[in-house]
């Protein structure tokens, strides 16, 4: 009864708002003032997508071909890797986004479609359609990927003045809150509301939401809460901009007995340096042992100089629990939702067992001055130790990348991009792959080329 009062109050709250707004088909206003007010609605409207290839070799050392029965590997030389994805998919996307009508409401819409070229590797590739309706669906990885057509968004738009803005629909959290979407080419969609107002250096945000597909569904799924009983997901979110340049972003959200939350420290010194500290916490006694608690903390750096661009950043896992790792998401399966969260290294591991300290470094150059406009390339690395599970050595694992992107200068494919970036992983622990180290595999190399070609219509 509790979660119907708040659905119904929450939904009953943000149509009176948007009842509120002017009227614009009335009988009253049925002249050339309403036909110039749709005719908004066209006049400033896009229509734009995109076109791309994604290509990718990933070989893994199956561990388990060398295991005895007491589970330890007899042959310390072995380094035999298999395949593990090695596909090439096509990816097209089409939107559209209105103007306002009578500058109030509008609409967007954005539908893809995927299909692979060639799938000589595992299932499950994230980059086509998985043949199942979703996360809480039997039989996903039986059966090959299926290519087809789907939505990413279809959703009402509201301004209310100059401060407020609003969405229903299927739609992508824009306002502060503490969730974020799956990506593939296309980004995954959740189908609810959100409200979101600007008053001063303070931004407001409230998202609800019912159900949610990642891109590689073609439908979205009920939450579902520990007792099987469908589920409602809200959340609320701050951020708040110094004087000085700071800002501050906070953000709480709650699905049945999960609760997740953050707190960041964004802003730049007058030498150019960007700095944030961040926490990111998960509270959920159904998966969490210690406290039914899981965080980590991160620190995240950049800074540009001339042609050269840094990255530095760090992070700390707290997580016990059976598996000992973290993710930031509302539900606690992956696929099924995800949260606001910023750290992206590229580097394959997500760097976030228990104990486990983490660090990373990038460094990228654009060769414009010498004649490469449109050309940059670098090198990153990570590295993680400090976490430990009975029956296998302690962790420690570490990555370098290389990466370049060329941005197409002219002809008929002007402003396109030709991405590469490849991988060599190394897991020095003994246990295979999943396994004791719930998110952990063995050794990768991995190899991705992209060529995303965007238009437009208007």
């Amino acid at each position: 009864m509790d979660k119907m009062f708040k659905v119904s109050a929450i939904t009953a709250a943000l149509v009176g708002a948007i009842a509120a707004a002017p009227a614009m088909a009335t009988q009253d206003n049925l002249g050339p003032e309403y036909s110039g007010a749709v005719s908004e609605f066209f006049a400033d409207s896009t229509i734009s997508g995109n076109f791309n290839m994604w290509m990718r070799s990933r070989d893994r050392l199956d561990i388990r071909e060398y295991l005895d029965d007491a589970n330890t590997v007899p042959n310390p030389d072995y380094n035999k890797k298999v395949t593990n994805l090695n596909h090439g998919s096509l990816f097209v996307n089409l939107g559209f986004n209105s103007g306002y009508v009578n500058d109030v409401v509008g609409a967007d819409f954005v539908i893809y479609s995927t299909w692979d070229m060639w799938q000589e590797g595992g299932v499950g590739h994230e980059m086509n359609f998985l043949d199942c309706d979703g996360p809480a669906s039997s039989g996903c990885y039986d059966n090959p990927e299926k290519g087809g057509v789907s939505f990413a968004t279809a959703a009402a738009k509201f301004k209310f003045g100059d401060n407020v803005k609003a969405k229903l629909g299927y739609f992508q959290p824009s306002v502060p809150s503490s969730l974020g979407v799956n990506w593939s080419f296309a980004p995954g969609t959740y189908r609810g509301g959100e409200i979101g107002g600007s008053f001063g250096g303070v931004d407001l945000g409230f998202v609800i939401a019912d159900e949610y597909k990642a891109p590689w569904y073609k439908t979205t799924d009920k939450f579902v809460g520990v007792d099987g009983d469908d589920e409602v997901l809200f959340s609320v979110g701050a951020r708040y901009a110094l004087e000085n340049g700071i800002s501050l972003d906070g953000a709480y959200a709650k699905l049945d007995e999960r609760a997740i939350a953050h707190f960041k420290v964004k802003g730049t010194t007058d030498g150019g340096i960007y700095w944030s500290p961040q926490l990111y916490v998960v509270k959920d006694d159904n998966q969490y042992d210690d406290g039914d608690t899981g965080y980590q903390l991160a620190f995240l750096s950049s800074y540009s100089s001339g042609q050269y661009s840094y990255r530095a950043e760090a992070t700390y896992t707290m997580a016990e629990e059976d598996g000992n790792w973290f993710a930031y998401r509302p539900t606690a399966g992956y696929g099924g939702s995800n949260g606001a969260y910023e750290i992206w290294w590229n580097n394959r591991s997500d760097f976030n067992h228990h104990e486990e300290l983490a660090v990373f470094g990038s460094v990228s150059r654009d060769f414009s001055d010498i004649g490469g406009t449109g050309f940059s390339a670098g090198i990153s690395g990570a590295y993680g130790f400090g976490s430990s599970v009975d029956g296998y050595k302690d962790l420690k694992e570490y990555a370098y990348s290389l990466f370049a992107n060329y941005a197409i200068q002219g002809g008929a494919l002007k402003d396109a991009n030709v991405a590469f970036h490849y991988t060599q992983y190394f897991n020095d622990t003994d246990a295979p792959s999943w396994n004791g180290y719930a998110n952990l595999f063995q050794d990768e190399t991995d190899f991705k080329l992209v060529l995303a070609i965007p238009f437009s219509v208007k």
